[in-house]
């Protein structure tokens, strides 16, 4: 699963530079940027969760969780984006981008706790 976390932290550190450099890289709009804030964390989890194995499962749990606040964010401020009169598509690609990729990470993540899970017994 830290393996998966990488990847997916990865593309939300990219998707969070690639719209914040389409907003010129502004200070302003420095908000677009949210969605590497996430990926930095997922990385840092995964990293931990592969250098600290009997924390592992704390770790990947504490993962899902920021993930978790993703979709929450990013779904939230998406649905305030569509109902808003002047719809800026790049702000919602970003927000619904985020949203996606976190609700990947966390449907992977449960069928690995479950897994994991089944084995146990």
């Amino acid at each position: 699963m830290s393996c998966i976390g990488l990847l997916i932290g990865t593309l939300l550190l990219a998707q969070g530079l690639v719209f914040w450099g389409m907003a010129g890289f502004e200070g302003a709009r420095a908000t677009a940027a949210i969605p590497s804030a996430f990926g930095i964390l997922l990385i840092v989890c995964s990293l931990m969760a592969k250098a600290m194995p009997n924390a592992r499962k704390h770790i990947m749990h504490l993962a899902v969780l920021l993930a978790l606040l993703g979709v929450v964010g990013g779904a939230m401020m998406f649905f305030k984006g569509l109902g808003a009169e002047d719809r800026d598509m790049k702000k919602l690609l970003d927000q619904g981008g985020m949203a996606i990729l976190c609700v990947v990470f966390i449907l992977l993540a449960v069928n690995s706790f479950i897994q994991a899970r089944r084995s146990e017994s």
